[in-house]
């Protein structure tokens, strides 16, 4: 496999979870409403949980873009990732959706949970899991200034991809809601 793999996997991992992490951090009060809103944890482990959650999101993009660190990062990305996709598919399964999934913008009104978020979140943490892959799996060689322009381009895509997923998952949901009235 194409070494160009890891590093648009890697930098389009790190990119979504800062982006969510720095949404959470900015509307932190918000994020830890969402947090109780789940009813996982007792009430007076929500703001620990919620600032540990962060943090683990933030440390979890900062090491994805060091190559030496890397692994540590697609490690807790999945911790991240899973922690958050099973809170998720708890409540779902409890048949409770009316739950901001807590998981970016959170400024606006979410339409609440669904599978599909489970869903894109297992597409991450298949992401994540390709991160750990051993060096020996990929060619090697030089990258020259063509992989440059690649890179950018494809991990553009795929952040593109990722936030029109994240819509479309939001309109199905709200569309849903419509049908239910």
């Amino acid at each position: 496999m194409d070494p160009l793999f890891i590093y648009m996997a890697a930098a389009s991992l790190a990119v979504i979870l800062l982006i969510g992490a720095l949404d959470k951090i900015r509307n932190f009060d918000l994020f830890e409403g969402a947090v109780m809103a789940y009813r996982l944890l007792p009430m007076n482990s929500s703001k620990l949980f919620s600032a540990v959650f962060v943090a683990a999101e933030l440390g979890a993009a900062v090491l994805l873009l060091i190559p030496q660190a890397r692994g540590y990062g697609a490690l807790l990305a999945l911790v991240v990732l899973g922690i958050a996709t099973a809170g998720v598919a708890i409540n779902l399964a409890r048949g409770h959706t009316d739950v901001a999934c807590g998981c970016g913008s959170l400024k606006q009104q979410s339409a609440g949970l669904s599978w599909w978020l489970v869903a894109r979140n297992g597409v991450l943490l298949l992401i994540a899991a390709l991160l750990f892959l051993p060096q020996n799996a990929f060619i090697d060689r030089h990258l020259n200034w063509v992989d440059g322009l690649t890179f950018f381009g494809s991990t553009l895509a795929m952040l593109g991809l990722y936030f029109a997923v994240n819509q479309l998952i939001e309109s199905h949901v709200k569309l849903q809601k419509l049908k239910e009235i």
